[in-house]
C-alpha cells in the first residue's frame, strides 16, 4: 500500500517536473521568436515620396499664400495693376496742382484775416444803410447791436499799415481803398447821411431807453429733453404748410427772443445736396429747438450748382463768408442736413471750445466710431474757425474734410468738446449712400493737413456765388465751385 502511494506520488512530481520543462521550455522558445524573428519588410511602411516633390509642394503653398496677400492688398487700390498705376498717376498731380495753390499769390493768413474782418464790417455797413430810410428803428437797433462803428475804424487803422508794406493784386488788397473811401463818405459830417444817421439814432435812443431788456438766462426754461425716442416716425408736412406754422420768424430764417436780449448769435450752416424731404423734416425740428434755447440765430441753406463732383468744404467755407458780411455771428453750427436731433438740452449756443454735437448717431448704434470724428453737427467759434483757416477746398468727393479740420483745431491746441452720449444724439435720416472718394487720395490730404491749414482754407477759396435767396424759413445760397484741379477729379 505505501509502495503504492510512493509511486504515486513520484508519478505525480514527474508530471510536474515535465510541465514545468515544458512551460520553460515555450517560454523561451517564445523570447526566441520574439528576438530573432525575421523582420518585416520596409516596404510595407516607407512611402516612396522623391524630396523634390516634397518641395514643390511647399513652393506651391507659398506662391498660393502670397498671391492672397496680393489681392487683399491691392483690393484697395484697384481691381488690377493698371488701376493703381492710374492712381499714382494722379497722386503725382495732385502734388503738382497743390503746389501751384501754393504759389498762387495766396496771401498770409494773418493778413487775409484782417481783411476779411474789414470786407465784412464794410458790408454790414453798406447793407444796415442801404435800408436805413425803410426800416429805421429794426435797423438802428441791428446797426447798434453789431458796434460797426468801433470795429470798423480801427481796421481801417491797421489796413493802412498794410497798404504801405504790400504791394499784392488780391480782391481784398485792392477793396481796402474802397473801405476807406466808402467809410470817409458815411461818416462824414458834411454828408446828408451821416446827419440823419444821427437824428435817427437819437429819436431811437430816446424812445427805447425805457425798454432796456436784460439778457436771457443761462439755462433756458423751456427745454423739454428728448423729443425723439427709438419708435418716433417723421410727420409728413409740406414746406408750404410748416411757413405757415412758423410765422413768427423772420424773412430768411432769422429769429431772435422778443422778451429778452440773446446771450448768443449763432449761424447754422447746411450743406445741401438733392435732399428736400430732409431739409424739410430738418426745418421742422431744427426752428422749434433753436427758439426754446432762446438764441439769435439765422439759417444758411448752401448747394452746389449742376451736377459736378461735390465738394463739401468750398460750400461751407462760402457760406461762412457770405453769412459773416451779414451779420456778426458768434459762432457757427456746420449741420448735415439727414441729421434729426432728439435732445433740445444739446445747446447750440455758442461754446468755449469747439463742440462736436453729433456724438451719438442712431446709425453708429448711439457710439462713437473713432476719436477723430467730427462730422455731422459741428458748432465751433467764429475766432476759431477763422484761426484753423475753415475747411480744406481739395477735397473733391464725399469724405474726409470733417477729418481734416480735426487735424487743423489739433495742430492749434484747441480741444474738441462732446456732450454726454445721453444728450448727444441724432436720428439719421434714410438715404442712399454716397460713394467715397478714392481713400489714396484722402490718406494723403489728411497726412499733410497740419501742415497746409495756413494756405488751403477759407482764405483761398475759389468759388462763384450765383444767387442768394432769402426764403421764409432759410437763406438759400447757390455757389458754383468750378472743376477740381488736375489729379482731384
Amino acid at each position: 500500500m505505501y509502495t503504492d502511494y510512493q509511486s504515486l506520488t513520484n508519478s505525480l512530481n514527474n508530471l510536474d517536473n515535465v510541465s514545468e520543462q515544458q512551460q520553460q521550455t515555450s517560454r523561451s522558445s517564445y523570447q526566441l521568436y520574439r528576438y530573432t524573428h525575421e523582420p518585416v519588410s520596409s516596404n510595407l511602411v516607407r512611402r516612396d515620396i522623391p524630396p523634390i516633390l516634397i518641395l514643390i509642394f511647399f513652393l506651391f503653398l507659398i506662391v498660393i499664400i502670397i498671391s492672397q496677400i496680393l489681392v487683399v492688398h491691392t483690393s484697395r487700390y484697384g481691381n488690377n495693376f493698371s488701376t493703381m498705376q492710374k492712381i499714382q498717376e494722379e497722386l503725382k498731380k495732385m502734388d503738382e496742382s497743390m503746389e501751384t495753390i501754393l504759389h498762387d499769390n495766396v496771401l498770409p493768413i494773418n493778413k487775409w484775416r484782417l481783411l476779411f474782418h474789414i470786407q465784412t464790417h464794410l458790408y454790414r455797413f453798406e447793407y444796415l444803410f442801404a435800408l436805413f430810410n425803410n426800416q429805421s428803428h429794426s435797423t438802428i437797433e441791428h446797426l447798434h447791436q453789431t458796434k460797426i462803428h468801433f470795429y470798423l475804424i480801427n481796421n481801417i487803422n491797421e489796413s493802412n499799415e498794410i497798404l504801405k508794406q504790400e504791394n499784392y493784386t488780391s480782391h481784398s488788397i485792392k477793396n481796402i481803398k474802397h473801405v476807406q473811401n466808402g467809410y470817409e463818405q458815411l461818416t462824414d459830417d458834411n454828408n446828408n447821411y451821416s446827419s440823419r444817421w444821427k437824428r435817427k439814432k437819437q429819436n431811437y435812443d430816446d424812445n427805447n431807453n425805457h425798454k432796456s431788456r436784460n439778457h436771457c438766462n443761462e439755462q433756458p426754461s423751456l427745454l423739454k429733453g428728448r423729443i425723439l425716442d427709438e419708435n418716433s416716425t417723421f410727420p409728413n408736412i409740406s414746406l408750404y404748410e410748416m411757413e405757415m406754422n412758423y410765422s413768427n420768424i423772420r424773412f430768411g430764417g432769422q429769429w431772435s427772443p422778443s422778451n429778452c436780449l440773446a446771450r448768443h448769435k449763432v449761424a447754422i450752416i447746411i450743406p445741401y445736396r438733392d435732399r428736400l424731404e430732409h431739409l424739410i423734416t430738418l426745418l421742422y425740428y431744427l426752428h422749434p429747438i433753436l427758439q426754446r434755447q432762446e438764441l439769435d440765430y439765422k439759417i444758411y441753406v448752401s448747394e452746389q450748382i449742376g451736377n459736378g463732383t461735390y465738394n463739401k468744404g468750398i460750400l461751407m467755407n462760402a457760406a461762412f463768408i457770405y453769412a459773416s458780411n451779414e451779420y456778426d455771428f458768434q459762432c457757427f453750427v456746420f449741420h448735415d442736413v439727414d441729421l434729426i436731433p432728439e435732445n433740445d438740452r444739446n445747446m447750440y449756443s455758442c461754446p468755449v471750445f469747439p463742440r462736436h454735437m453729433s456724438a451719438a448717431v442712431n446709425e453708429m448704434n448711439y457710439k462713437l466710431s473713432y476719436e477723430e470724428l467730427i462730422g455731422g453737427v459741428l458748432n465751433i467759434r467764429t475766432e476759431h474757425f477763422l484761426t484753423v483757416n475753415g475747411y480744406s477746398n481739395l477735397y473733391w468727393g464725399w469724405g474726409a474734410e470733417d477729418d481734416d479740420l480735426y487735424y487743423r483745431l489739433k495742430e492749434v491746441s484747441l480741444k474738441v468738446l462732446r456732450p454726454p452720449s445721453s444728450i448727444a444724439r441724432y436720428k439719421m435720416l434714410q438715404h442712399k449712400k454716397r460713394t467715397p472718394s478714392i481713400w489714396n487720395k484722402r490718406a494723403k490730404l489728411l497726412y499733410s493737413a497740419a501742415k497746409r491749414y495756413t494756405w488751403d482754407g477759407v482764405s483761398s477759396a475759389r468759388y462763384n456765388l450765383t444767387s442768394v435767396t432769402a426764403y421764409p424759413l432759410f437763406t438759400h445760397i447757390y455757389v458754383d465751385v468750378g472743376s477740381p484741379p488736375p489729379g482731384f477729379s
